[in-house]
């Protein structure tokens, strides 16, 4: 995957646009959400959704989800292996 952080756009390896970022809670931190036991989630009580962490995700893996669940949140580290930082817009 790669993640510009400009755009705040997620693309595959092929850049092809998986998701474009937004959230209107940006000061929000990932250890302030509640965990979900057993799972690469955690909740967010402000709006009520599942924020999902990609860390382990395939590109396939990722556009399947979004296929089921296209408004699911995403939490994307820029230090995981499988992303890539792209500053091109």
């Amino acid at each position: 995957m790669k993640f510009n952080p400009l755009t705040k756009e997620l693309y595959t390896d092929d850049n092809k646009l998986i998701k474009k970022m937004y959230c209107p809670y940006p000061s929000l931190r990932w250890d302030d959400l509640s965990s979900l036991d057993g799972t690469m989630s955690r909740f967010c009580a402000i709006c009520e959704s599942n924020v999902v962490d990609t860390s382990e995700y395939t590109d396939e893996a990722l556009i399947e989800l979004l296929k089921e669940k296209p408004d699911t949140c995403l939490k994307i580290d820029f230090n995981q292996k499988n992303t890539r930082i792209d500053h091109h817009a």
